[in-house]
């Protein structure tokens, strides 16, 4: 009769795992492999139902709007990765896309994630990542809450690579980074050949049997505020940048390939201009912590797409948010100036990108 259940459950096209009561992993099906390193976090749904020793059972399924069981690349599987596998961290889809489509032609698998909790539970859930790109600010859960919460995991775990990814420029977010556990950390958008040079270098230092100790020594040290920030520099007032950098476009074109930007450019697109309804949204709301998250991350963003002079303004913008006590009316007026530049920046961007096309269809 065991081997009956065993059996029918390993057909099964829903996701099912068994844990103890220390979250260990003690059975999972097929479904359950193919789903968790197959499919984003956020496009699963899961049923979990606690049993009376502290264990629990877990069944996954894919949401129906999302793509159909059938239609999964078994070949990305995470744990079947044939150069490594890794997880990218970012709430911003196109910042995503963009990694992935660099790393997926070095041959790495791809397993991402939009934010802290889905990499915890991922880890959780057995996935075996080589390294880990984490943003460092993300909603809900940031990339060093993250990290930290990933140093203290049991086992192997705890050791996985982790590199930073943040579009803040100063040495001081460098230092704090490392302190949270950080391996490495690299400034955005991402260069193709530094990512690659440093994701390299890191999994060699960090493979076979002699790990790195410092992942398993004492706790990191605890870290003032993000006001507190050491020496930064001041922000220009005004915009000098060009609105559109070809260099940076040129660039993401070599780095993730044709199809790669452009598709990447239109998830940006369709991004800011939600982006830019929230924020306008919260101005007329008051609610200045939505701005805040907004405007970094549109920060972030812009920069990757070389839109230099919106990415400008918001780290002016964000500059201010982490003043102890900033000027509410500048920060008001700064983020209204984002909202009013951001059509401009994206209609040059929708130009270049047009023109590129024509380019190459004359070509042909």
């Amino acid at each position: 009769m065991e081997h009956q259940i065993i059996n029918a459950l390993a057909q099964t096209q829903a996701g099912i795992a068994l844990f103890d009561a220390d979250e260990r992993i003690v059975y999972a099906n097929p479904a359950w492999e193919q789903l968790i390193t197959g499919v984003a976090e956020e496009d699963l749904i899961f049923n979990e139902t606690e049993l009376a020793d502290g264990g629990m059972i877990s069944i996954c399924f894919v949401k129906p709007q999302h793509v159909p069981l059938d239609k999964i690349n078994l070949s990305n599987s995470a744990n079947d990765a044939k150069i490594g596998t890794v997880i990218i961290a970012d709430d911003s889809e196109s910042n995503r896309m963009v990694a992935r489509r660099i790393l997926q032609a070095e041959g790495y698998s791809i397993v991402e994630a939009s934010n802290g909790q889905s990499v915890l539970n991922m880890l959780r859930r057995g996935v075996n990542a080589d390294l880990i790109l984490m943003d460092v600010e993300m909603p809900d859960m940031d990339g060093l809450h993250t990290t930290r919460r990933i140093r203290h995991m049991p086992g192997p775990v705890s050791q996985t690579p982790i590199i930073a990814l943040s579009a803040h420029q100063s040495r001081d977010w460098n230092v704090i980074a490392r302190q949270s556990g950080v391996d490495e950390f690299i400034n955005k958008p991402i260069q193709r050949e530094k990512l690659i040079e440093t994701m390299q270098d890191l999994i060699a230092r960090t493979s076979g049997a002699a790990k790195n100790a410092k992942a398993t020594s004492s706790p990191p040290p605890h870290l003032r505020s993000k006001s507190a920030r050491l020496g930064r520099p001041s922000r220009p007032e005004s915009l000098t940048s060009p609105v559109l950098d070809i260099r940076v476009l040129e660039q993401l074109y070599n780095d993730a390939g044709e199809e790669g930007a452009r598709c990447g450019i239109d998830i940006f697109i369709n991004e800011t201009e939600s982006r830019l309804v929230k924020i306008d949204k919260a101005l007329s709301e008051d609610d200045l912590k939505t701005v805040r998250n907004e405007v970094h991350a549109l920060k972030s963003t812009s920069g990757t797409f070389g839109l230099r002079q919106l990415s400008e303004l918001c780290e002016t913008t964000q500059s201010i948010f982490e003043d102890a006590e900033f000027d509410e009316d500048r920060v008001l007026a700064l983020s209204r100036q984002v909202v009013q530049l951001a059509p401009t920046a994206l209609t040059a961007l929708n130009l270049y990108r047009r023109s590129r096309h024509i380019g190459s269809n004359n070509t042909i």
